[in-house]
């Protein structure tokens, strides 16, 4: 079916242009393969280039790889999501820019079977192996000390718009002075700044219950009652393990997190997490995300999914 386009051009930003001339990810051959058989060329070219800025405003299909959230005809952001494997082919951007962030999760239309099977799966996998999006120290032979809550730090953006409820310092203040008798762990982000990181360091430094750990993830959720961070990959993983995860910024995956917008919200999220969350469907949501809007690359049907969102964007019948 002709799509009105002979040309897609693929804005590759960052170190996504020489991963992509390299041909390292199967998502842009397997897409590639794809446009050319609906007779659509597909171009890469750099991202933020006088090249790229030129394309922007011609009429050609447009695929936003690693680059700021924007939105227009033609336009489509294509990006790995939270678990390796699932990716992103979305309209509005990706991660807490992501169309999901607008979605209503419902379990109607959900097999509780094949969520299930798929969950156990998926989370089966990366729990066993030690999976994430980042390299993690390897898992410990015994289970860290119960813990009220593991914070999970991010990169400081100040480019960015603000989409952040609540700072770095305020949850980890706010945790300390849940429990002072119970440890609060708190893992700084290996791409935080200097400064981001020190100012981390001097706030847990003021409560004795509060430290500072290198530990992986997996071993780190485990030990908590409660996940906090702003809207971290962590954060996402945390639901691998069922637990109440609380989110202190814009998400996509709010439907299954608490989202205080204050420090009080955030102290009712820390008592009454578990509880609220206790009966939560973390299977069927599993299913939902990612594997009713996120595509695969290794799976048969792909193409004609990528196709479909392409359709569905240029309004083709």
């Amino acid at each position: 079916m002709p799509s009105g386009y002979k040309s897609a051009v693929i804005h590759a930003y960052g170190s996504w242009f020489g991963a992509l001339t390299q041909n390292k990810h199967d998502f842009f051959t397997k897409l590639a393969t794809m446009l050319k058989s609906h007779d659509i060329k597909p171009h890469l070219v750099e991202g933020n280039s006088r090249t790229s800025k030129g394309l922007l405003a011609e009429d050609h299909l447009h695929i936003i790889v690693g680059g700021p959230a924007m939105y227009g005809v033609g336009i489509l952001h294509a990006f790995p999501s939270y678990l390796w494997g699932f990716w992103y082919f979305d309209e509005i951007g990706t991660g807490w820019n992501s169309s999901l962030r607008f979605a209503r999760y419902t379990k109607d239309d959900i097999d509780p079977e094949h969520a299930a099977f798929f969950f156990n799966g998926v989370t089966g996998y990366m729990l066993r192996e030690n999976v994430s999006k980042l390299r993690q120290e390897p898992r410990m032979d015994a289970p860290l000390r119960p813990s009220t809550a593991v914070i999970f730090c991010q990169p400081n953006k100040t480019t960015q718009p603000r989409h952040n409820f609540l700072s770095t310092e305020q949850m980890i203040e706010t945790a300390a002075k849940f429990d002072r008798d119970a440890v609060v762990y708190v893992k700084p982000h290996p791409q935080q700044t200097k400064v981001g990181r020190l100012r981390t360091l001097e706030v847990c430094e003021d409560y004795p219950n509060v430290k500072t750990s290198d530990a992986s993830i997996h071993d780190l959720i485990e030990s908590a009652r409660v996940v906090i961070t702003q809207n971290s990959t962590t954060g996402f993983e945390a639901l691998m393990q069922r637990k109440p995860v609380i989110t202190c910024a814009k998400s996509d995956y709010w439907h299954a997190t608490l989202t205080p917008k204050s420090v009080a919200d955030l102290e009712a999220a820390i008592e009454f997490g578990p509880e609220t969350m206790r009966d939560f469907d973390f299977e069927g949501y599993f299913h939902w995300f990612l594997e009713k809007h996120c595509l695969e690359p290794t799976k048969d049907n792909f193409s004609d999914r990528a196709w479909q969102r392409i359709r569905d964007k240029l309004m083709l019948p």
